[in-house]
């Protein structure tokens, strides 16, 4: 599903910035363009006129309904390196998850402790909020938001997994409330920063795949201006990565199917199989360790095209390369078991 052709008909069907190869023509606080190309896919509502001197939060979510899959812990990764010189913020979807996913309370808040020591372990030293906070602002906004969020652009800002989630009794096909209610929380999460003025812009990094999600706020910016003024020209920018594969012909990594990804929770003994036993080809010439390699490795350009040439036409240096990175992956999941 996430094919090249699927990036081109998102980018052309909601008017995003291609960011690939030449095509960035901007770049963020301590961040090369070289990095900028490794690490996103394309942008929406940025250019190269944007302003880097106003006041930015840069923004994600992490859901909480299990442990961390790799593909988790790229986005983690991106925000460390974004928070070096930037304003930087990871939501925890503790209620996201309790609500939207029907995980247990208790489940949640455990998960909450942990993911918060982890990301921290990692080096994130930018805003670490948990849904649940005390803090009450984030829920006041929800409450300014509700007036304008309707069935209907809940029941557009499905992710586009939402049918696979569906065929495998994930999720429930119709719109319910409990997830309008989950992701009417995440649009004040995005507009909350805006509508208090905290700050000028709001740029939120996610899987291209949940892009409608940014598109859902938008909608929601544009009724609630007229009735605050401060929200008047605004709009929620967002630049989106690239998605990993998942194994066993997943279209991508999800918590929600543990046969699909590499979770941090694995035995080394199964984080080194899968890795030493990916071969299958995917329709961009890569592998998953190689896309887990770009994401997650910081690895340079130059590395990971040596890679592909030796995955072609050395096995046994390729093996070699593949052990290296299993000893990477093996340090993140001991970061994981101290958290």
């Amino acid at each position: 599903m996430f094919t090249e052709d699927y990036y081109l008909k998102i980018i052309a069907q909601y008017g995003y910035n291609p960011l690939r190869f030449n095509n960035i023509n901007f770049t963020f606080p301590g961040i090369d363009e070289i990095e900028m190309r490794n690490m996103w896919l394309c942008s929406y509502n940025i250019d190269s006129n944007f302003n880097l001197n106003s006041k930015i939060l840069f923004t994600t979510g992490i859901g909480l309904s299990g442990t961390p899959h790799l593909g988790t812990i790229s986005q983690i990764i991106r925000a460390i390196k974004l928070c070096k010189n930037n304003d930087v913020q990871i939501v925890l979807g503790d209620v996201d998850a309790y609500t939207g996913r029907k995980t247990s309370w208790e489940s949640t808040q455990l998960l909450k402790n942990k993911y918060e020591n982890f990301i921290k372990n990692m080096g994130f030293h930018g805003i670490i909020r948990p849904q649940s906070t005390f803090d009450s602002n984030v829920y006041i906004t929800h409450s300014k938001i509700c007036k304008y969020f309707s069935h209907e652009i809940a029941s557009q800002s499905e992710e586009d997994l939402h049918e696979f989630y569906v065929s495998k009794g994930k999720v429930e096909k119709e719109m319910t409330f409990n997830r309008e209610y989950s992701l009417s929380l995440m649009c004040a999460d995005f507009i909350d920063p805006l509508i208090r003025e905290n700050y000028d812009e709001v740029v939120v990094f996610l899987g291209l795949d949940e892009h409608k999600y940014v598109q859902a706020a938008n909608v929601v910016i544009e009724s609630l201006s007229n009735e605050f003024p401060q929200l008047k020209g605004k709009s929620i920018k967002a630049i989106y990565s690239p998605l990993i594969s998942g194994f066993n012909g997943f279209p991508k990594m999800s918590k929600s199917f543990p046969e699909s990804s590499l979770n941090i929770e694995d035995s080394e003994e199964t984080i080194a199989q899968k890795i030493i036993n990916d071969t299958y080809l995917l329709n961009d010439n890569s592998t998953v360790t190689i896309q887990l390699m770009k994401a997650i490795g910081n690895y340079k350009k130059s590395e990971i095209d040596n890679f592909i040439h030796l995955m072609k036409y050395n096995s046994n240096k390729w093996i070699k390369e593949k052990e290296k990175f299993i000893r990477k992956l093996v340090v993140v999941k001991e970061n994981w078991n101290n958290a």
